[in-house]
């Protein structure tokens, strides 16, 4: 809604105008999230952190999709004579001075008046230029003003939305959302609907605003309603203690740094916000000063937020308190199991050495969060800090948990695949049996995210496309790529960066403009590390040269081991293991489970709701963990069903099934809960299944599983199946 004079001296009225404000106004959600943006000044702000008296920001270009009445056209006899009695009943209302008339309000808005008599039109139109001028300072004054239109006027949907408006300003979330739907009714636009899902915020209710934003409606949105659609479902997310999943939604968006306005102001302001409160600090200080960059208007308070993140006693009362540090996260450590239930073949334990001043010794041993890392002296950066993300309780954001979505496939609860390759699509050089077919037989996009930093996208495509899948460079997202991006994001361009890997490494870290040398003797400003099976001594010790001389090191990934056709191979963990032993240091991780890798995907593919798949829980599982998405976990590869059973909360899965036909199934054969027909106990080390007549065999595994971590069992349990039906499907699991 425009709620400016305009520079003819005429109000503007309640009407959504292109300027894109208002949902998660600004960065708002929780005071203790970040507060909202600034709107003249420094309003004042509730509990949950939205502006008071805040300009309405929910505007399409279209008067029809703001909430237009009905056509012009003379006044109706009907109308007239209904309006006339309601007019008698009405209050006066508060008092209009004298130098506000009909015509101060906007042309558009007047031809909605037509349907009333000339007398209550008047009245009307001059109450909404009130509701105009005081919006934004005397919110409360606008909504006396908006409801004495409305008691003459509450036919016309534009009154109706202006009521909606001014009682949402006014911070009366029950009776904005009772007008907006009013509204909505009998305009028949859901351009509204981003305004009436933060309204349930309002109300206490972030999880109707979620379902406002992913029902048909609100995924068919287009534009700056979109926009504001995703800036409400980022504000709900924070408002339930998702904030990776907040910044998982707003990444969708158009994150140009080089955009201006006030409508990118209020998006980076808001991306910020979602960073902050996902502990990733510095990031968050990027996205605040791209915010004040944007904000031609000082429409935020973006250049405070960053006075206040300067200060390190503010900082510190505004950020979690971590209890890992990103950059001392590097190498799995030797607590899984292996595939074959026994020690652990997959993870390399790094020797207790000197750890860096600024990490913590828990940190040092803790991969799972990793995606920073303290750099040497001439690359200094700060350490940056996550809040482990728990998925013990499923049911709050699994989207296949009510009973209409259970019905329909697992892959048609989300709207991109992202999906690992080495022990999921192919071992080696041959197909996993079935996974063609399966991937075949659903409509989502997929694209292809993979810890192997050997080859480049398009040698990843092309290999796919020759096991049969249907691949393109585009869908291949690679951890060489983004430890080549952390490269640029850390280093100068020219600087050089010592390549302990493949050609194809080294090529995607020129085209960020970085050297290449494979000498420590070059004094290289980096080390960047990834898979090569050519690596060997000499080659690591360059890079332990480098790193013990004051380079940065990035490591594309720490898996330890590589499946393949013969079975696990070392991996690059393994040789960043070596290194690590040798310097006492620990790199930055670009792959997964670390969030960069992750967060390119979800750029690159544009994903609102996707799911991560893959097989291995350190890894691909507790990557989609990191960054507060959902996972299917498939027994094809490196985790075993023991691992699962005794896998760590950061480690554990939303859904588990055999293979990669169980994304054609039904989504509540996978997700791991109680399923119907099947008793599971537990006692001690010991679970006992027993299955009805009638029980679901595919549904034990993952009633098998929720029954294990209920229990808080450390290790695998022993399994024993009480009758033929829990034999038979245990059976079939290999148990």
């Amino acid at each position: 809604m425009d709620d400016r004079r305009g520079d003819d001296g005429k109000g503007r009225g309640v009407r959504r105008s292109s300027d894109g404000r208002g949902g998660f106004r600004a960065g708002e959600g929780r005071s203790d999230r970040g507060r909202g943006g600034r709107q003249q000044g420094r309003p004042e702000r509730d509990e949950r952190g939205r502006v008071s008296g805040s300009r309405d920001a929910r505007r399409g270009s279209d008067r029809r999709a703001a909430g237009g009445g009905a056509p012009g056209g003379g006044h109706r006899d009907d109308a007239r004579s209904a309006e006339r009695s309601t007019d008698r009943r009405a209050p006066s209302g508060p008092p209009i001075p004298d130098d506000v008339t009909p015509q101060d309000l906007d042309g558009e808005i007047r031809r909605d008046l037509l349907t009333l008599d000339r007398t209550t039109a008047d009245e009307v139109a001059r109450h909404l230029v009130m509701v105009s001028r005081l919006l934004i300072d005397d919110p409360e004054r606008a909504l006396l003003h908006a409801r004495a239109a409305r008691q003459r006027a509450a036919r016309v949907a534009v009154v109706r939305e202006t009521a909606g408006v001014a009682a949402y300003n006014a911070q009366e979330w029950s009776e904005a959302l009772t007008e907006l739907r009013a509204a909505r009714r009998m305009s028949g636009t859901s351009a509204l609907l981003p305004l009436m899902a933060d309204a349930e915020r309002g109300l206490g209710r972030p999880e109707k605003a979620i379902d406002l934003a992913r029902g048909a409606e609100g995924r068919a949105l287009t534009g700056d309603e979109a926009t504001e659609m995703r800036l409400v479902e980022a504000g709900a997310r924070i408002d339930l203690g998702e904030p990776e999943k907040a910044v998982v939604t707003l990444q969708g968006e158009d994150l140009d740094p080089s955009r201006t306005g006030t409508a990118p102001a209020r998006l980076f302001y808001a991306y910020a916000s979602a960073l902050l409160a996902a502990g990733r600090v510095d990031d968050a200080v990027t996205w605040f000063m791209n915010a004040a960059a944007a904000d031609l208007d000082d429409v935020t308070d973006a250049e405070e937020r960053l006075t206040e993140l300067a200060d390190p006693a503010t900082r510190d009362d505004r950020t979690p308190s971590p209890s890992r540090v990103e950059s001392a996260a590097a190498v799995p450590d030797t607590d899984a199991t292996t595939a074959g239930g026994g020690e652990t073949s997959t993870s390399v334990e790094v020797p207790d050495t000197e750890v860096a001043a600024d990490q913590t010794p828990d940190a040092a041993q803790d991969p799972t969060t990793a995606d920073e890392s303290v750099p040497s002296d001439d690359v200094s950066r700060d350490a940056v800090v996550r809040t482990p993300v728990d998925h013990t309780d499923l049911s709050v954001t699994d989207p296949t948990g009510d009973d209409a979505s259970a019905e329909k496939s697992l892959a048609a609860n989300y709207d991109v695949l992202l999906l690992d390759l080495d022990g999921t699509l192919y071992a080696g050089q041959r197909a996993i049996p079935g996974a063609t077919e399966a991937l075949s037989e659903v409509d989502n996009p997929s694209y292809y995210v993979t810890n192997n930093a050997s080859r480049r996208p398009d040698e990843v495509a092309a290999h796919l496309e020759e096991l049969g899948f249907s691949a393109t460079a585009e869908q291949v997202v690679t951890s060489a790529q983004t430890g080549a991006r952390l490269l640029a994001d850390h280093l100068q361009p020219g600087q050089r960066a010592l390549v302990v890997g493949t050609d194809g490494l080294a090529q995607e870290v020129r085209e960020v403009a970085i050297g290449v040398t494979r000498s420590a003797d070059d004094r290289p400003a980096a080390v960047i590390q990834g898979h090569s099976p050519d690596t060997g001594w000499q080659q690591l010790s360059e890079a332990a040269l480098a790193i013990n001389a004051g380079a940065l090191w990035i490591a594309c990934n720490v898996d330890a081991t590589l499946p393949t056709e013969r079975g696990f191979a070392v991996g690059n963990g393994s040789m960043v293991a070596a290194v690590a032993n040798a310097t006492g240091k620990q790199p930055i991780v670009a792959g997964k489970p670390a969030a960069p890798l992750m967060d390119d995907a979800i750029a690159r593919s544009g994903a609102r709701n996707p799911l991560v798949v893959g097989d291995r829980l350190d890894t691909d599982i507790a990557g989609a963990n990191t960054v507060g998405l959902d996972s299917l976990m498939v027994l094809t590869g490196v985790s075993s069903v023991a691992d699962l059973l005794a896998a760590r909360p950061e480690h554990r899965p939303t859904h588990v099934g055999p293979d990669l036909t169980t994304l054609s199934l039904p989504a509540d054969r996978s997700r791991i809960a109680p399923a119907p027909g099947w008793t599971i106990e537990v006692s001690g080390d010991v679970i006992t299944v027993r299955g009805d007549d009638d029980a679901d065999p595919s549904r034990v595994l993952p009633a098998l599983v929720a029954a294990a971590w209920e229990a808080g069992r450390e290790k695998a349990p022993q399994i024993r199946a009480d009758g033929e039906r829990a034999r038979a499907a245990l059976g079939d699991l290999g148990l």
